[in-house]
């Protein structure tokens, strides 16, 4: 080529190059100012967002209240508990997207700016097919939870129920509620598939927490409580997990931490998990409040849900007839849970209820499977002679806590005949080894109460008719 197109040849590539260069310099400054301006302004509506939702479950609360057609008054520990829950509730909405998403809530320098405006620009020039991965939130990143203790009736799942019912649907913070006695049977079930299914050898705990994530950032925990060695020898690892993995938890449990799994099996292993409690989450007590807010529903009791004594089992077969309506389907059958049979002695496919005895529910080897199996597949249960419980069969016990716990959660209708009213049912000395189902059969106490409620009659039963033969 002659001597005149190469400099022309030359000429071009110098212009070209520094077109580039001055467009490189223009899109790296509109990126550092876009990135600086966007920063200031997602801080300026973090700080609107954290204005306006600082009090919002506590203004709703009071609107609650001011509603109220049965009497209610405010509650200073509900209220108290409810300023903690505001005060998640507004951390999660300011820095949800930490949350989600990962990394550091910290401020980015202006070197940082740069680095990253140019490996941006790089990577549009020069197509990287490399996917960036998006970590979870570490731990340090994500707020605080909420640990909620008191007595039965005190309010603590309703305040739990108000926060989670207020975490906007389309915001991008996932979240679940589910009773904790529902979830570790979900967990076990988990590391039994893990093992035996998938074959995984050694420890299957961070398979589960990987799951468990999935199905939301935010988990809210009902009626927590530790009773069974098996449970409380994996807490530890399992919760360890999910706080890593940037899981924020809001727990609601009669107990305060340092008295769970009293008097339990190896309890020095357990130990290590109520301080990790006490590190992820606020402790809020209830424990002073003297209302039992499930009696006053109870003051708007329905009819014939409970009934007391040998006089009564005439009305109680009459209620049977009456919702089966004389029903020739009514016969036995077996429910199928998770390679087991649960045997039905009378069961009406047609209208969805049955009919057990209480040796059939709670002097038979069942646990929570089998029960949470019964109220998924039926609206309504029947059971009849409940008689006056003691400690000398600790296990009968616990199975019939564990079963009104499984009808409650499935919003079933449970009609009961027994020898005593709810209050009278079991009683124990306090200062005894038996402090744990004391506490958990008061709830069941309460619970027995409200399901005779109008108001909880009125719900609406959350299983589905299951398959059965």
């Amino acid at each position: 080529q002659s001597p005149s197109a190469l400099a022309r040849l030359w000429t071009l590539l110098v212009i070209g190059a520094s077109q580039w260069l001055h467009m490189f310099r223009g899109v790296l400054f509109r990126s550092v100012y876009f990135r600086s301006s966007a920063a200031r302004v997602g801080s300026d509506e973090r700080k609107c967002i954290s204005t306006a939702a600082t009090s919002y479950l506590l203004k709703h609360y009071d609107k609650i209240i001011a509603s109220s057609s049965i009497g209610v008054t405010r509650d200073e520990h509900q209220a108290h508990a409810l300023t903690e829950l505001d005060r998640l509730r507004n951390d999660l909405l300011t820095g949800g997207n930490d949350l989600v998403e990962g990394g550091t809530t910290g401020s980015i320098g202006e070197g940082e700016e740069r680095e990253a405006s140019a490996s941006a620009l790089f990577s549009l020039f020069f197509k990287n097919t490399k996917k960036s991965s998006k970590l979870l939130g570490p731990s340090s990143t994500a707020p605080k939870g909420v640990y909620l203790h008191g007595g039965v009736g005190c309010g603590k799942t309703f305040c739990m129920d108000l926060f989670y019912d207020s975490i906007p649907t389309d915001s991008a913070i996932t979240s679940q509620k589910v009773h904790f006695h529902k979830f570790m049977l979900d967990v076990h079930k988990q590391m039994h598939e893990a093992k035996m299914i998938e074959g995984i050898k050694g420890d299957v705990i961070p398979r589960v927490v990987q799951k468990t994530v999935q199905g939301g950032k935010v988990l809210c925990f009902d009626e927590f409580q530790v009773t069974d060695v098996a449970d409380a020898l994996i807490l530890q690892r399992l919760f360890t997990g999910l706080f890593d993995a940037g899981v924020v938890t809001v727990i609601t449990s009669n107990r305060p931490p340092e008295d769970l799994y009293l008097n339990g099996i190896q309890r020095d292993r357990f130990l290590p998990f109520i301080d990790l409690l006490k590190e992820k989450l606020n402790v809020v007590s209830m424990e002073d409040s003297e209302i039992d807010y499930r009696l006053i529903q109870g003051e708007t009791k329905a009819w014939g849900t409970y009934f007391i004594g040998e006089d009564s089992k005439v009305s109680f077969d009459e209620v049977f007839v009456s919702l089966t309506k004389g029903a020739e389907d009514v016969m036995p059958t077996t429910l199928r849970t998770q390679g087991r049979s649960v045997s039905v002695p009378q069961s009406s496919s047609r209208y969805n209820i049955a009919r057990f005895s209480f040796n059939d529910l709670c002097r038979k080897p069942l646990g929570a499977a089998d029960y949470l199996a019964i109220g998924e597949t039926y609206n309504t249960v029947f059971i009849e002679d409940v008689p006056k419980l003691s400690m000398n069969d600790v296990n009968v016990v616990r199975r019939f806590i564990v079963f009104v716990d499984a009808m409650y959660e499935c919003h079933v209708k449970l009609v009961i005949h027994a020898e005593a009213a709810p209050g009278e049912l079991f009683q124990v000395d306090l200062e005894n080894q038996f402090m744990d189902e004391a506490f958990a059969f008061d709830r069941t106490r309460s619970r027995l109460d409200e399901m005779g409620s109008k108001e909880y009659l009125r719900r609406r039963w959350s299983g589905s008719s299951q398959s059965s033969s």
